[in-house]
Parts: C-alpha cells; structure tokens; sequence
C-alpha cells in the first residue's frame, strides 16, 4: 500500500471516531438537559408556591382595622354582630386577608385569623401587624410559609397538626424571630404567643417576650448566632438590641414594687411606681401616714407598707397608694391577685354606714368588653360591727395577725364584667383611724 493510501485510511478512521466522539457527547448532552429538565421539574413541582387567604373576624370590640396591600387607606374590619366569644369557630363571615395585608387593633378590640390550614392568630388589642408571607407548596401538599412581622402589641398562635421541618410558621418583632420547631404529634399543633412592646417611635419595636403554651418553638435574633428553645409553658424576653434571657416559667407578673420598698435616693415618689391618693379628713383636715416598715411573715423577714391614721381621728380619711397597670389581659387562662396583710386597729366597726370604709383595702380598677370602666374592692376589719351586719365586700380577720390572701379576677364573671384591661390598682384604708400593713402583693397571669 503506497503512502498515500495509508493517510487516507487513517484520515476515514480518524473521521469516524470523531463523529463517534460528538454523538457521545451529544448523547451525555441530551441525558443531562432531560435529567437536568426532569430535576428542575421535580423541585418546583415541590416548592412551587401559591399565595393563600386567611379569614379576619372581629369577635371582641368593634375597633379594627386592615390596610389591604399597596394601599394607603385603612379600613374599618366588619364586626361579630353576636356576642364576644373565644371559640374562632364560632360565627361565620369575616373579611378576606391577603399577603402584604396590615392589622390594626384597638382598645377594647380582638380579632381572630382563620389560615386556610385550620391554624388560627388571635390578634388581641393594641396591636399592629402586617401579613408578610402566607404560601403553600401549589402542586403537593407538603409544605407551608407564614410569616407575621409585629411592629407592637400580642399575639398568640395555634397551629394545625403538621411536620414543622417542611412548614414554617414565624413572627418577626424586630430583629427577633419566633417559631414552632415541634408540635404535639397527631393530638394537636403547637402553640406560641409573642408580645412586643413599643419602641422609640412609631415605627420601631420594644423588648418582645416569646412564650410556648405547647409543643416546642425557637427564638432567633437577627446577627446573633444560634437560637434559644422553648419548651411548654416556658418563656423569654428580648431586650431591645439584646440577647434572648434564659427561660423561664410562662407567667406575667403585672404589678411592679408589691413589697412598697422606698426610692433608694429620697427621690420625688417614695414607693417607685406607686402613686399617694391620699386625701385629707373633712373635719379635722389630718392626713394618714404611709410608713415603710421591716417586718417578718412566717419567718421571714419583709419589707411592707403600713397604713395608718391615729385612733383619734373622728372624720373620714383616706389614705393610699395607686398603681397604674394598663395592660391586656384577656389572653390569660388565669388571673391571680395575692398579698400579705395585717389588720391591727380600726375605731369605725366593720365596713362602716356605707359598708366601703375599712383599714385595709384593695381595688382593682378595669375595662370589661364593653370598653365600660369597672372596679371591685376587697375590703378587711378586725372589728365587727354591732349590728351584726357583714358588708358585702368585707371579710373579717385576726387583729395583730398577718394572713395571706388572693383571689382569681376571672371569678368577678359571677359579680360584674370579666376585666379585659387591667387599669390601676390601689391599695388604700378609708375610715376615721386605723391601722394595717400590707407586703407581697403581686398580680401574676397565667397562659
């Protein structure tokens, strides 16, 4: 075979491996596009989203209001024409809420959210919030997305039974984020609450307190690594700026100061956070004393507040220390007011001639769901009157013995309106003389 014969059979072999190598490559090609294709197709056929409705329903107060989004006139939210109810179930109607929807509450106002799940959001008063995310996966049912941003107030959330590793659930307070890890198994969804107080100005957030009535959530602080859980009836604030404090038992305690200890710089207000509403007596024009004493209670040794007006007075006085609270209450299951106290002398018996006069009592002044200001008193006497007759806010005690005392405000349904906001709180003794200490008084709410 001469030279040339030999190039140009290598030439037709070279040629043909060629073509076979761009047919391989070809084929790898067009596996990859259609596996490539098929993947891309199985992921979105999986994380597809589709935005969701939520139902808003005001079942408390009429003083609600919806920015729907991309618009810039609030609305007035349609309210229950039916009585006030905890049960979102009940009633029916309400208004649509989309993605991108603001909420705003009142005093006096409580709203429910109905997700297309089944999960609810109680929006309680004085509350903000903007709906910033509500999806679900479009082609499978396998995974949800629902975030509220809170600019200020309380909220509580109740979940659909659900894996929480697919779905997301969140409410976003500033740089802090709260959301459910873990929930109940098949007996029920988890449940959290996130309140967040006021910041600086009108569009900032305060400190926010996350707690979890049941399941397992997360805290998470924006720039912060890591996350702090929450176990049931567990809770945790967030100071502005902050790390989440460690957990602690799920309660509120409502009232500041309630051992009376005095400013320890001699300031302006003696007892911090309380106020004297003191007047004088109409006759002789004498004042009662406010004196902070040391003293023990069952062995231990307390700080408390004594009352008194001399036994010689012959007018009425009163004499006292008012506290203002302000604060929502109707997301709490129970409401539990306590003290100390001692009754040592009184000259007027019992409850007086119009049964309100006694050496030591406690008011509580609030707002029912009417908005209509109420108050009840619980007032205390070592000496009976006479007559025999027992006022009816009256109990009477051990003169020179201390006894602890408390009672449940959620009981006042049986008597007047249960409180929705607790006003003030005022610890007073109204009479001509007396004498009485009060220590350890404290309002504490459980969720």
């Amino acid at each position: 075979m001469t030279a040339s014969g030999v190039t140009s059979t290598f030439q037709v072999r070279r040629q043909t491996h060629r073509a076979w190598f761009f047919l391989f490559t070809a084929f790898i090609i067009f596996v990859l596009t259609c596996g490539g294709a098929g993947g891309a197709g199985y992921w979105y056929r999986g994380h597809a989203t589709v935005k969701r409705t939520a139902q808003a329903e005001v079942v408390q107060g009429a003083l609600a209001y919806v920015l729907p989004a991309y618009q810039v006139n609030w609305s007035a939210l349609p309210s229950r024409a039916t009585a006030p109810s905890r049960d979102p179930a009940a009633g029916a109607g309400g208004a649509e809420i989309h993605e991108g929807d603001k909420i705003r509450t009142l005093n006096g106002t409580h709203v429910y959210l109905t997700l297309w799940d089944g999960s609810t959001v109680e929006v309680f008063e004085r509350t903000e919030l903007t709906v910033t995310e509500l999806r679900s996966t479009q082609y499978i049912n396998r995974a949800s997305a629902v975030t509220l941003q809170l600019l200020h107030g309380l909220v509580r959330v109740a979940l659909a039974p659900g894996d929480y590793n697919r779905s997301r659930f969140q409410v976003e307070a500033g740089a802090t984020t709260v959301l459910m890890k873990e929930g109940e198994g098949q007996s029920g969804g988890g449940s959290f609450l996130v309140e967040a107080s006021p910041g600086s100005d009108e569009n900032s957030t305060g400190a926010v307190r996350a707690s979890v009535r049941r399941g397992v959530g997360a805290v998470r602080v924006a720039g912060q690594a890591g996350e702090l859980r929450l176990s049931a009836n567990e809770q945790t604030i967030v100071p502005p700026g902050g790390s989440p404090g460690p957990p602690t038992p799920a309660r509120r305690d409502l009232l500041a100061n309630g051992t009376f200890v005095p400013s320890p710089d001699g300031g302006k207000e003696p007892y911090p956070s309380w106020q004297v509403i003191s007047s004088p007596g109409q006759t002789e024009g004498t004042f009662g004393q406010l004196i902070s004493v040391s003293d023990q209670v069952d062995g231990n040794p307390v700080s408390a507040l004594e009352i008194y007006r001399s036994l010689n007075s012959v007018d009425p006085a009163n004499t006292g220390l008012r506290q203002v609270l302000d604060v929502s209450v109707t997301d709490l299951a129970s409401l539990l007011i306590s003290a100390d106290i001692e009754v040592m002398e009184q000259n007027v018996p019992g409850g007086g001639q119009a049964g309100t006069e006694f050496p030591m009592i406690v008011r509580i002044n609030y707002y029912d769901a009417s908005g209509t200001l109420q108050n009840h008193i619980w007032g205390f006497y070592t000496v009976p009157d006479p007559s025999g007759t027992k006022p009816v806010n009256g109990a009477q005690v051990d003169a020179n013995k201390w006894f602890s005392w408390s009672a449940d405000l959620r009981d006042l349904h049986t008597i007047s309106p249960l409180p929705v906001r607790l006003d003030s709180i005022e610890v007073y003794a109204s009479g001509h003389g007396y004498r009485a200490r009060i220590t350890n008084l404290a309002i504490v709410g459980a969720e």
